[in-house]
């Protein structure tokens, strides 16, 4: 147990420049904590997100970067450095000190907050990225941790003011029992990490804790573990559990979540789970099973049937939401000129509802978009027609993205402006023709 994070209070973190220890200094400047910390390897991809919300980082470790310090953050790996000074330093002089883990699981710990782990051998950072999309996607507004840079929130993680709390909870080192979340998503279980575990008998002992040591919340129900149906190491994982209080619930073939009427193509994978088609970009079954998980957990928490207002959202968000939509619209009842984003719209995939009007119909027919009455009863009809027939939808969109390709893409432009170029020189590409009529004035 660590104390609680304190308003005003100083921490300093050796090894900020990792994505697991910078994440957790914003999360930590943002509970309020004064943060600032060192690195060998400083500066790093995961740095600048520092830079722009203030906390300093130094390059290199002296005890001198103690001065003042109410408690020290390390980075695992440091205890392995045989006689690393500043960290020597710290004990010597009574500093509290802390693995950033420990200090994550405090603040996953918080008032009013529901914690999730997402662990296992392999697909955990993608699991947890795609559930923290999932949450705000639905308007959950997340706080979300994850062991890489996820372009959409320009950082390792995502500070949130909602209720779920969700962490990559990584086994190596037993680092993943400093977290103690309600619900948990276990992808596989394998051997790794030899220079830490024995064996495989070891790997699955440290997950057996980890699940052991999960605290639950009636957000809930209580516990709630997600574990791989097909997976054998997570299947060991879960005969051992038998008396564990709390829900277990298997995803993947074979188990109680599953992913059905898988589709793949060079564009994107689809499939159907909770009687709704879903589509990603990400390819691969591995990458079925991940958002499977995903797609579950997020159902638990809240995330089903939610229809949410999102206002303007940054121009680097909006690929997210288009991903994760059933229908685009356009509700235009105005105006001549067509919208840029049709363009983007035909490409995307996603069917396309827009008013019938010119500045639509200029380049969308009916054969590529429902176009409906500038009326909200027309688009609301038109709207749920779609929703409820996920393969008209998908047909829609692939004559969308068809006609987007044949006309409107770059290939396209080039060959038509060949084309009027050629026309204008009178069939002689590339030589003027002296026959071009000119105004006189």
């Amino acid at each position: 147990m660590v104390d609680p994070i304190r308003p005003g209070e100083r921490i300093h973190v050796i090894g900020i420049a990792g994505s697991g220890a910078a994440g957790t200094a914003l999360l930590l400047q943002r509970a309020g904590a004064i943060v600032d910390g060192c690195d060998a390897d400083d500066p790093s991809p995961y740095t600048p997100p520092l830079d722009a919300v203030g906390i300093p980082h130094l390059a290199g470790h002296d005890p001198a970067h103690l001065d003042g310090v109410d408690r020290v953050a390390i980075t695992p790996a440091i205890r392995a450095v045989p006689d690393h000074r500043e960290h020597r330093a710290a004990i010597e002089r009574g500093v509290p000190v802390a693995t950033w883990q420990e200090l994550l699981g405090e603040l996953m710990d918080a008032p009013g907050r529901v914690g999730i782990g997402v662990t296992g051998t392999h697909g955990k950072s993608t699991t947890t990225a795609l559930l923290g999309h999932l949450l705000a996607t639905a308007g959950l507004d997340p706080t979300v941790e994850v062991g890489a840079m996820i372009p959409a929130w320009g950082a390792s993680v995502r500070a949130g003011n909602g209720v779920p709390f969700v962490v990559e909870a990584d086994e190596f080192g037993d680092n993943f029992l400093a977290y103690h979340p309600a619900g948990s998503i276990v992808t596989n279980v394998e051997m790794d990490h030899p220079d830490y575990f024995a064996d495989a008998n070891a790997v699955i002992d440290s997950f057996e804790r980890f699940v052991r040591g999960m605290r639950g919340d009636p957000a809930l129900g209580g516990r709630l573990l997600f574990i791989g149906a097909a997976d054998p190491g997570a299947r060991t994982l879960a005969a051992r559990l038998g008396d564990w209080e709390g829900r277990i619930v298997t995803f993947g073939p074979g188990g109680n979540v599953e992913a059905t009427e898988v589709e793949r193509s060079s564009a994107a994978t689809a499939f159907t789970l909770f009687d709704r088609r879903w589509e990603m970009s990400l390819a691969g079954a591995h990458n079925v099973l991940n958002a499977a998980a995903a797609l579950a957990m997020a159902r638990e928490l809240g995330a089903a049937d939610v229809v949410v207002f999102t206002g303007q959202q940054p121009a680097r968000e909006i690929p997210s939401f288009v991903q994760a939509c059933d229908v685009l619209v356009s509700p235009r009842i105005r105006g001549t000129n067509t919208p840029l984003k049709i363009y983007s719209y035909l490409r995307s995939g996603k069917p396309i509802v827009a008013t019938d009007l010119l500045t639509h119909t200029q380049v969308l027919t009916p054969d590529i978009a429902a176009l409906v009455a500038p009326e909200p009863e027309a688009f609301a009809e038109a709207l749920a027609h779609l929703l409820d027939n996920p393969r008209e939808r998908a047909a829609l969109a692939a004559r969308a993205r068809a006609v987007a390709d044949a006309k409107y893409s770059r290939e396209s432009y080039v060959r038509r402006t060949a084309q009027a170029y050629a026309r204008l020189s009178n069939g002689a590409p590339g030589q003027a023709s002296s026959s071009i009529p000119v105004a006189e004035r």
